[in-house]
Order: structure tokens, then sequence, then C-alpha cells
């Protein structure tokens, strides 16, 4: 959540990217609305972590929980899950199942695309709204 939930460097559990900050003081902030599936489609990444392929699908749904497939280099994809909250001014949190939390993110959404920046702005990534997680993915899990 994108994590969204993105991880590198072998962690147990994926880096949830933040949002892009939305609003500064005072202003007016319109909720984002994480929920549906998603693909990671772009990283900003400010800190060294290789050149390692990433994939990432995740999929928020609308009770709260989350489903993060992820796949680092080659082989196949570890499966996720967890709850998340999304605060009004849009900060992206949540708790694997194994009760490790992950965020804040600030959650922005521009042209179809959800961008999840990490606390001081280290990590922006992008996901682009899929209609759902391909079978591809969801049946070469570990």
């Amino acid at each position: 959540m994108l994590l969204v939930l993105a991880a590198c460097g072998g962690k147990d559990n994926p880096d949830t990217p933040n949002p892009n900050p939305g609003g500064g003081s005072g202003s007016t902030t319109t909720k984002v609305d994480v929920t549906g599936s998603w693909e990671l489609s772009g990283v900003e990444t400010k800190v060294s972590v290789g050149s390692v392929n990433v994939s990432v699908y995740i999929s928020f749904a609308s009770d709260g929980s989350f489903t993060l497939y992820q796949k680092i280099g080659e082989g196949r994809y570890t499966q996720f899950t967890g709850t998340y909250t999304l605060s009004s001014d849009n900060k992206l949190s949540g708790k694997y199942s194994n009760n490790t939390a992950w965020g804040p993110y600030t959650a922005a959404m521009a042209s179809g695309k959800l961008t999840l920046t990490s606390a001081g702005g280290k990590e922006v990534d992008t996901y682009s709204k899929i209609s759902s997680i391909p079978t591809s993915v969801t049946q070469n899990i570990y």
C-alpha cells in the first residue's frame, strides 16, 4: 500500500512509498481513493538501492485490507497481506499480517496515477490503475 509498497534490499516486508504531499498548511485536501488494483509503473528513489528489477502489484479493498505481490529480481512473487488506513489528509499507513507497521506515506492522484511519497521524500513511487492483478502474478507466488 505500494507500498506500497515496493521493497528493496531484501527486507522481509516491502517498504511502502509515500505519495506526493498534497496541499500546504490551511489548504483543503481532497481525499484520494486508493481502492482497486495498482501496478508499480515508476520509481524515483533518492537513496541508492542498486539496479535490481522490482515488480509490484497491490490491491486495496474498501474494507481496509490489502494484498501486495512483489518480485525483486528473477523468480516468483512474494505475497503480503494486511490492513491499511488513509487519513483525511491522505496519509497512507498500515500493518502487514505479521503486525509489522509501514508508512505513513502521502498519497496523491493525477492523470489516473497514484503517487506515494515516503516521509522526508526519499522515495517517490507511481502506480497505474489496472482492472485486476494478472493471474500470471497471483499464481506465481512462493
